[in-house]
């Protein structure tokens, strides 16, 4: 214990009352689980990494947060070196067995339960295209393995559905392996799963609207004679529904005719490739002889549907892309077209901001930034006033200073520097029109506090904002810089 934290104890009550509450003498770490030590018991750095780990795992106050990312950092970095082990296999079905353990207690934390999922898959992945000849050893272990995820709730498998490390590219590696190695390896608890996560998936499209609908239900009047029915047709319900029926005439078995057919079926990542090209293909005139710069009504196509997957929950594997897509439309637009027209577009563009600013602070802020230079250039006073009112209202991201790390720098929100700059970015394209604004980030300041490192070089932004002709708001400028912490 350091002299900080002894100090801290000695003043603290609080403290030394949870410590007692959740004081262990002893941890035990499972014998079967010990064994992953002896085949690393050559290795002292990673063997003492490990035992740390499993420390942890067995401690009766483990905490997941802190034990999922350790755990998937160390799996996927020594897997070549378990694989080259008699006991690879066994070292696997034990890692597995953790992230199982870590699943069935974390159900309740979607955040969590996601990582867990996502570290076991990406865990699998790895260790099949590491073992490579020496896979067919690992048949027994992925067996379980499979027959136990195929065990786990649906909202629980909908995470591997929906997930960065797709079942599908797992059962075609495995299926490569064994026609080139010509071996007997058992893939039906394989396709089993894989049935029922291409049922979960068809099931979720279903749930939600029929985009072909939808679209024509927003955007008659933008269509013309332009066909959205060709478009629109891969992802529709009723080319789902085909699907779900071709996927109960296929048996789960070992056959490799099976197998085949399960994976020419679309997964979760094919539905997303197809919401992600229909954007652009959205903003081009397919009406005869007319030219797609004679269509004013691409953009407002194009942004209506990239609106639709930023409320699709399953399409959040490209909402951070789609972010930023948005913001290059509405800038098209808002060159192009009057207040009126794009007004709903603005004010609809800002709100998916503010909803996903915690998840991307800097794309969000960044679009903000990019946005709030064309609405200036346009002159506009009611459009520049809608942009600051919104801007105001999409809030602050505070420094939420909570310690010092290792190296006795900070722990802080790093997007509280970069909202004070595009803030700051915005109110230099035209002093006298942003006193809202400035009060803004003001008050924020001076609630909150701020966090500004020397390296920062924060120096430079005052030295910017006072050669702009602040005179309007000198006042305003005043407040600001005697609250930050720099010296010029």
């Amino acid at each position: 214990m350091s002299q900080s934290e002894k100090s801290l104890y000695e003043t603290s009550s609080a403290l030394k009352a949870n410590l007692l509450e959740t004081a262990v003498t002893d941890v035990t770490i499972d014998p079967s689980r010990a064994d992953l030590l002896d085949i690393i018991k050559d290795f002292k750095g990673i063997h003492n990494n490990l035992y740390d780990l499993l420390y942890e795992i067995h401690h009766p106050y483990r905490n997941w947060n802190i034990i999922i990312p350790k755990l998937r950092t160390f799996v996927l970095k020594n897997v070549a070196l378990f694989c080259r082990s008699s006991k690879g296999p066994e070292a696997f079905a034990l890692f597995c067995g953790i992230f199982l353990q870590a699943v069935d207690e974390t159900r309740k934390n979607k955040t969590l339960l996601n990582l867990c999922m996502e570290s076991m898959l990406a865990y699998v992945e790895r260790l099949i295209s590491s073992a490579k000849a020496d896979l067919q050893q690992y048949e027994a272990a992925l067996t379980t393995l499979f027959d136990q995820l195929y065990d786990l709730d649906d909202h629980v498998i909908m995470f591997m559905v929906q997930g960065q490390h797709p079942m599908k590219k797992i059962v075609v590696t495995l299926v490569d392996f064994r026609e080139h190695q010509g071996l007997s390896f058992n893939l039906q608890p394989a396709a089993r799963l894989m049935k029922k996560v291409l049922r979960l998936n068809y099931n979720y499209w279903l749930g939600v609207d029929d985009p072909l609908v939808w679209f024509l239900a927003q955007c008659s009047d933008m269509c013309n004679n332009w066909d959205a029915g060709k478009l629109f047709n891969a992802i529709s319900h009723d080319q789902i529904r085909k699907y779900l029926q071709r996927l109960d005439e296929i048996e789960s078995s070992n056959e490799l005719h099976d197998l085949r057919a399960l994976l020419e079926l679309p997964a979760h990542m094919d539905q997303v490739r197809l919401y992600r090209e229909i954007p652009e293909k959205l903003a081009v005139q397919y009406e005869s002889g007319a030219k797609a710069e004679d269509d004013r009504f691409a953009e407002n196509r194009k942004l209506i549907f990239l609106f639709r997957i930023m409320r699709t929950s399953g399409l959040y594997l490209i909402h951070e892309e789609s972010l930023r897509e948005i913001n290059r439309s509405l800038i098209v637009l808002i060159r192009k077209q009057t207040f009126e027209e794009i007004e709903s577009f603005l004010l609809t563009t800002l709100q998916l901001l503010k909803e996903n600013v915690r998840r991307y602070p800097h794309t969000a802020l960044q679009c903000i930034q990019v946005l709030g230079t064309e609405v200036f250039n346009r002159e506009n006073s009611r459009l520049v006033e809608t942009f600051l009112w919104e801007t105001v209202r999409f809030g602050f991201q505070y420094a939420n200073v909570t310690g010092v790390d290792q190296d006795w720098q900070p722990i802080t929100n790093p997007a509280h520097l970069a909202n004070i700059r595009v803030w700051l970015n915005l109110i230099m394209q035209e002093p006298k029109w942003c006193s809202t604004l400035f009060s803004a980030l003001i008050i924020n300041l001076k609630l909150s506090g701020t966090c500004v490192k020397d390296t920062d070089l924060f120096q430079r932004d005052i030295t910017r904002l006072l050669n702009h002709p602040v005179a309007p708001v000198y006042n305003l400028v005043k407040q600001f810089t005697k609250l930050m912490p720099v010296f010029f």
